[in-house]
């Protein structure tokens, strides 16, 4: 991990991290495209967030018009590996259900469809990242980084010190966790447990690109935030899973018993979160974030 003085202008700790977050990205790329491994595939997915973190983050420091195109890209290049990771998911959870008790025809055929469904996936996804190469955007993002809007900044003042902006971008991204709390409470409030997810995933990246700033503690605090993204992320699978043996499923014992089955994974799960708002509470993980650094 490099190392930054907290310190260090605004202007220059943005060229070091975005320029660090597009190495990752370029590794991961080219990983990828050798083994089109899916947890290969997961890792440049998670690396293209990390990506648009830092330039969400640091967005204040270039012109917005390069940078909307650079986001604009590695938006697509997120949405495009996303569906095949999906099926993934999908394909571990039905075989789990599958070894587990008494084989069902009806899960039988749902696997056989995604593991054709996944075929063509890999097929797009192939296609996607020929006609969307790296270099473009390895291109776009060097370019950006000799550009940054020192002067006549009206958003920001690009010579403050990093560590100040940066406790101000974690309350940031606190809020929009804040803003959600209240509804996620509720086990019934399934899109504002998926929006809670959103949020802590990217307050999680957040807090991952100022590691060279942060002190001790840092790796407790992001493992908090990591479990609690791991679990609504689970719930949020199950969701999904749900949503898919009711529209795909006829209507038999099988799926009655198979959807009574996810629910009870996801009430459990639900309980377990609740037990981590009190033991962990969120508000409290994001002030001693932003203490940190």
């Amino acid at each position: 991990m490099m190392r930054l003085e907290p310190t260090a202008p605004l202007w220059v700790a943005a060229r070091a991290l975005i320029a660090e977050r597009k190495c990752d990205l370029e590794q991961r790329w080219n990983r990828a495209e050798r083994t089109f491994d899916a947890e290969d595939i997961h890792d440049l997915r998670v690396s293209s967030r990390r990506l648009r973190e830092a330039l969400a983050f640091f967005s204040p420091c270039f012109p917005s018009k390069s940078l909307d195109r650079i986001s604009s890209r590695t938006k697509h290049l997120t949405r495009m590996l996303g569906t095949m990771r999906n099926t993934d998911e999908a394909m571990i959870f039905f075989r789990s259900c599958a070894t587990s008790g008494q084989r069902a025809p009806e899960l039988d055929r749902l696997l056989s469809q995604l593991e054709q469904e996944r075929k063509q996936e890999l097929k797009l996804l192939k296609a996607g990242l020929q006609s969307h190469p790296l270099a473009p955007l390895r291109e776009q993002l060097d370019a950006l980084l000799l550009e940054p809007d020192l002067f006549a900044n009206e958003r920001v003042d690009p010579f403050t010190q990093i560590v100040a902006f940066a406790r101000e971008m974690i309350v940031e991204r606190m809020k929009g966790v804040a803003e959600l709390l209240p509804l996620a409470t509720d086990e019934k409030q399934v899109d504002a447990l998926h929006r809670l997810r959103i949020a802590i995933k990217r307050l999680r990246y957040r807090y991952e690109l100022l590691a060279p700033l942060a002190g001790s503690g840092h790796a407790e605090l992001l493992a908090i935030v990591k479990a609690y993204q791991d679990l609504l992320g689970t719930m949020h699978d199950l969701d999904l899973f749900a949503e898919m043996v009711a529209k795909r499923l006829p209507e038999t014992s099988d799926k009655t018993r198979l959807l009574a089955e996810i629910a009870g994974l996801r009430h459990a799960l639900f309980a377990d979160f609740s037990a981590m708002l009190r033991r962990s509470p969120l508000p409290d993980t994001g002030e001693q974030m932003r203490r940190s650094l």
